[in-house]
């Protein structure tokens, strides 16, 4: 019996958002990445498809939001504090949520993020802890504002990790 895990699904809609995308806005785009919950195959749990795209120019990323917006996609506004310098839009394809987070290709956030997602994707621990936060949220044990901040907690102790291993 062949069963298509979560992770495998949410692989398949990212690349099916990521072609969309590129085949409009090819020439603005530097980098693009699948991140969040979604990204990390033991996780395989629901949640929304985050395609990170690494703009190559500072100015294109609200042009570029303003073109997605044409196309359909919703700005999403009340983020917390860490998507100040980021424009986030929202549109559903498949089953699932995509939600295109537009930056800098030269970040430092950008750096941190995908640090932070290779490190869980390689730290059984890392797993465990994203996977208890997440499905307490799903779960509703959490609301948004508690499942953000336990988010950013790990984060942040993945981080403190990077330091203590002299990484730069």
């Amino acid at each position: 019996m062949n069963t298509t895990t979560i992770y495998e699904k949410a692989s398949e809609c990212y690349i099916q958002a990521s072609l969309e995308i590129l085949n409009h806005f090819k020439t603005s785009v530097k980098e693009i990445h699948h991140v969040g919950s979604t990204s990390i195959p033991k996780m395989d749990l629901p949640g929304a498809v985050d395609v990170l795209l690494l703009m190559k120019y500072e100015e294109n990323i609200n042009m570029l939001a303003n073109g997605i917006i044409q196309e359909g996609y919703d700005k999403v506004s009340g983020l917390p504090t860490d998507y100040i310098e980021e424009v986030v839009l929202r549109d559903t394809l498949e089953d699932f949520e995509v939600n295109f987070i537009l930056m800098h290709h030269e970040s430092e956030r950008k750096d941190e993020i995908l640090y932070c997602r290779d490190c869980l994707n390689e730290n059984d621990r890392f797993i465990e802890q994203f996977r208890k936060i997440k499905e307490a949220y799903l779960d509703q044990k959490l609301d948004q504002k508690r499942y953000e901040l336990k988010k950013a907690e790990l984060y942040s102790t993945i981080m403190e990790q990077q330091g203590d291993m002299g990484i730069v």
